[in-house]
């Protein structure tokens, strides 16, 4: 297949090339097809905060006092139907997520993809758009898109906003930006600059169990500075009325400090022992990407072709100095410090290229598209042990992974609308090669696979105000990079991670049933299906310390109902949307201790934007939720509200705002471990209450044009690159 693809895509890129000289003196192009949409709703102001429709919900984040001077992942939390399970994990109305950024995926996951969104300011983000049911041009992985697009000025002539804020929690914080825009008839010529430092602290507290008389309690205090720059450059060319090519540079450079103290007590009957660890910590991210595409249109019947290609690269160097320290039970220091030191860079790349064809069939619309994703991680994991006043290598906690995944994928979808029904049909076909290479443990694992993915979708246009919805996808659930690693990996004195090289991705099928009533209220009820689903696992290992995995269960099921209301009431001044959402999950795995088991959980969330007077606007927002069960986690109640009000200066060019996050600083996340004879209570306090003022002001011409958006290849890849 990989011969094929190259083959076609060689063919492909002939054709563009002769086509592109034909073109050069080629009179405008007709109209596509007229495609049937519903009308969305506006709620607010001059731009609408939300616009639902029937195939995914708009939220427009410059409307939101509260969105400003916070960061992506702040700003994705108070998204309707949004929720954050843990740590870099969201969902959508109960699904798994791909997290894009103008299209693109950074496949990192977890904390890191945690810190990437954090690094992002709000007012380099234009919209998110959630799209529960996404079609078959999207990657299989996830059953849900949550697609980030970054701001980007549609103004002829030159013009620019400037940011700047202050803020501040425990620690001061602040951040400042500048972008730049030129545009006329056949060129767009863009850029930004945008700078944050913020310092935040972490609070981790765990009671774990060993016997009926044995327990060790761990406390951490976490200190981190970061120093965030975000930069991007653009440039869109017209080349006649049928094409154009544009080229997109962006990149993250971030420098991320930390000064973590850990006290851990082993308790038992008689007295009771303990140690400290100090750990100063040093990194620094460079994720530059490149974006190229062609785009143009073959003929005055609709025939369109668009060409991207994309280049990503995750670059990371990262050093901690960890110093452990033992007490007796009275105090007294005993043995000498045990110093420790980790230095461990990551390298990782995505490569990809993709061609996107659509035209008018018969009377509907055919969409089609090649695309090869080629990834590769280079992990080096170094970690060095003081001896005698000498560093040498710790041999046990070092090792070295690169990890080769290529993606071959190929997908054709035709939509038409017959009477009062719209239909969309799409099938995906990928063929994955992998190879993992563990060069420590002189140990390879190759996989070969190949998938097809269906998807449908269904929509009775019964009136202007009620439509019905039914969708069917197939997806998969492809684990991160740092899951196949088989090493074991040093995270504390008493807990280490393990990777699973014979893991393998989960395939899951979602059902969806839906109503959308005057455009203002959208209640949804979906079923979805897993096999071979990944689940974390703890064990005990020799010398009190715990060991955490992943492994594959037969099957999971998981039950969501959720309802959205946006209205705009008062004459237009008070705009209230609300979300709420029954969801229930259960792994199927008979004999798996503690793993077969559920609880079925809520969740709450209200937004509500105030018009006050002119210029004058408010938002007061709050999200609940419940205790929730799934596998060996049982989690405990979160609730959070938050506040922000703006006003507009300067003749409308400025914006001067205050907002305040998690207002009574309620938010954090507790939940309890039951696994194989390890229990845990567990505590995770990040500070998440800030007071922030900011000001933005725009310049230039602000006469209003419409601009063209695009997206690049990579939309489903770059979440994974996570590990450490």
């Amino acid at each position: 297949m990989q011969r094929i693809f190259i083959l076609v895509s060689i063919a492909v890129m002939s054709v563009v090339s002769q086509h592109m000289k034909a073109q050069t003196t080629a009179g405008q192009a007709t109209d596509s097809m007229r495609r049937q949409n519903l009308k969305a709703v506006t709620v607010t102001g001059n731009k609408p905060f939300i616009v639902m429709k029937a195939d995914k919900v708009v939220v427009n984040v410059s409307e939101s006092p509260v969105a400003a001077g916070s960061d992506a992942a702040q700003v994705l939390t108070n998204a309707p139907g949004v929720v954050e399970q843990s740590s870099g994990n969201f969902e959508l109305r109960g699904k798994k997520v791909i997290v894009l950024i103008d299209g693109k995926d950074s496949r990192l996951s977890g904390e890191e993809l945690k810190e990437w969104l954090s690094a992002m300011p709000s007012n380099t983000i234009d919209r998110i758009e959630l799209i529960a049911n996404p079609p078959a041009r999207y990657d299989a992985r996830g059953a849900a898109v949550i697609n980030i697009i970054s701001a980007r000025s549609k103004n002829f002539g030159t013009n620019g906003v400037f940011t700047a804020g202050l803020g501040s929690g425990r620690y001061g914080r602040y951040n400042g930006g500048l972008g730049l825009n030129y545009r006329d008839k056949q060129i767009n010529i863009y850029g930004n600059y945008d700078y944050q430092y913020n310092k935040q602290y972490y609070d981790l507290y765990s009671n774990r169990t060993l016997a009926e008389n044995a327990a060790i309690v761990e406390r951490t205090s976490d200190v981190r500075t970061r120093n965030n720059h975000s930069l991007k450059a653009g440039l869109d060319y017209d080349i006649n009325r049928n094409s154009s090519f544009g080229v997109l540079l962006k990149g993250m450079l971030n420098y991320r400090d930390r000064d973590v103290f850990t006290r851990s007590v082993k308790e038992a009957a008689g007295a009771d022992s303990f140690s400290t660890v100090n750990t100063m910590g040093k990194a620094r991210i460079l994720n530059p990407s490149v974006n190229i595409y062609y785009k143009t249109k073959l003929d005055t019947s609709g025939k369109q072709l668009t060409l991207n290609a994309d280049y990503f690269r995750y670059n990371k160097t990262w050093k901690d100095d960890l110093v452990t320290h033992f007490y007796d039970p009275a105090g007294m220091q005993t043995g000498t410090p045990y110093l420790l030191m980790n230095n461990s860079p990551a390298d990782n790349e995505i490569r990809s290229i993709a061609a996107d064809y659509s035209q008018p069939l018969g009377k509907g619309q055919l969409e089609a598209g090649l695309k090869a994703t080629l990834t590769t991680t280079d992990n080096d994991i170094n970690w060095l042990q003081q001896l005698e006043k000498q560093w040498v290598t710790d041999e046990g906690k070092t090792n070295h992974f690169i990890y080769d995944e290529n993606i071959y994928a190929a997908y054709a979808t035709y939509s038409r609308s017959i009477k009062k029904f719209d239909l969309q049909a799409g099938l995906r076909a990928e063929q994955t090669y992998t190879k993992g290479r563990s060069l420590t443990l002189n140990q390879v694992n190759k996989r070969d696979q190949f998938n097809l993915f269906p998807s449908l979708s269904v929509m009775y246009n019964h009136s202007q105000k009620h439509q019905y919805g039914f969708s069917y996808r197939k997806s998969i659930d492809r684990y991160s990079f740092d899951v196949v690693n088989p090493f074991i990996t040093y995270v504390s004195q008493y807990q280490y991670n393990q990777g699973n090289p014979n893991i393998r991705p989960s395939i899951g099928h979602s059902f969806e049933v839906s109503y959308v009533y005057n455009n203002e209220l959208f209640i949804s009820v979906n079923y979805q299906r897993f096999t071979d689903v990944p689940a974390a696992i703890f064990r005990k290992d020799t010398g009190n310390v715990v060991i955490s995995t992943e492994v594959n269960l037969s099957s999971a099921d998981a039950v969501n109902a959720s309802i959205t209301w946006s209205k705009s009431l008062l004459d237009n001044k008070w705009t209230s949307t609300n979300s709420a959402m029954l969801t229930y999950a259960k792994y199927n795995e008979p004999g798996r201790d503690n793993l077969d088991n559920a609880l079925t959980g809520a969740f709450v969330k209200t937004n509500n934007i105030f018009t006050i007077a002119k210029g004058l606007s408010a938002e007061l927002s709050a999200y609940y939720f419940s205790s929730f069960v799934f596998g060996v986690y049982k989690y405990r109640p979160r609730y959070a509200v938050s506040a922000g009000i703006s006003k507009s200066i300067l003749k409308n060019a400025g914006k001067l705002t205050l907002n305040v996050s998690d207002l009574f600083n309620t938010l954090s996340t507790d939940y309890n471990i039951a696994s194989f004879g390890v229990t845990s209570y567990n505590e995770n306090k990040i500070e998440s209450r800030f007071v922030r003022l900011i000001f933005s002001y725009k310049f230039g011409n602000l006469k209003v044009k419409a601009a063209r958006s695009r997206t690049s290849a990579i939309e489903d890849q770059q979440y994974r690159m996570g590990g450490n």
